[in-house]
């Protein structure tokens, strides 16, 4: 791992309470698809974990996306902390739930919320490197809002073939069209065997539990072809 001090390159709000934070570390850096990185906050005493949205070809800034509310005092502290100083550090990379390229076996990426910026990380980087690779994406968010990045995916859709997106919304309102309900129950209704896909979960620590005991009792997945940073605290 290694520590960098990142300038603040750029900082906006993608939709309400979700902002996307750009920074431009003062030295190289690297990483795999799907790791993380920690947002060291010295005043907290705390290392705080956010999943890199850049690909792994993007090598200029870093990209994250901050779901920031009244609520979670850490996640507010770190977008007060992006405003209001010039630099910022960080500790990069970590995580073991990074894509394996060493394989063309279809992926499903699930993404609950701002997790979207890990399965980001993973759909551009398989993009760039392995386009004829298939990819399925479920994102589900609360409601539409927490969507965020539906319309860069949907277009990336429309230009690649082999990618294909899942959008779910909790709470609907009545302009939406989309699926409903439960993330898991969506992979379970449109799969019959999993036995021959990699998955990779960015959600709680339960639902990524509760699909790795799904996918594999119903679906045949292999346990050893699930990835999720989560299975290291459960």
């Amino acid at each position: 791992m290694t520590i960098l001090s990142c300038k603040v390159h750029s900082f906006n709000e993608m939709t309400k309470n979700i902002y996307r934070v750009r920074l431009i570390p003062d030295s190289d850096f690297s990483f795999r698809a799907g790791q993380y990185l920690f947002l060291i906050m010295n005043e907290l005493n705390k290392k705080l974990p956010f999943s890199l949205a850049s690909p792994t070809q993007e090598t200029s800034f870093i990209e994250l996306h901050i779901g920031a509310y009244k609520q979670h005092l850490f996640a507010m502290t770190v977008i007060d902390n992006v405003i209001n100083n010039k630099t910022i550090i960080v500790d990069i990379p970590q995580g073991e739930a990074w894509l394996r390229d060493d394989t063309e076996r279809p992926i499903v990426l699930i993404a609950c919320g701002t997790g979207f910026s890990y399965a980001r990380s993973i759909m551009l980087t398989v993009l760039e490197y392995q386009p004829y690779r298939v990819i399925y994406i479920y994102w589900i968010g609360k409601t539409i809002y927490h969507l965020y990045n539906l319309n860069e995916l949907q277009e990336l859709s429309k230009k690649y073939s082999t990618l294909t997106i899942v959008p779910i919304v909790e709470q609907p309102d009545k302009k939406w069209q989309g699926r409903t309900g439960s993330v898991l129950s969506a992979v379970i209704n449109d799969y019959n065997n999993l036995s021959d896909y990699d998955i990779y979960i960015a959600s709680s620590f339960d639902m990524a539990n509760d699909a790795r005991k799904l996918f594999c009792k119903e679906r045949n997945a292999s346990i050893n072809r699930i990835y999720s940073d989560a299975f290291a605290f459960i």
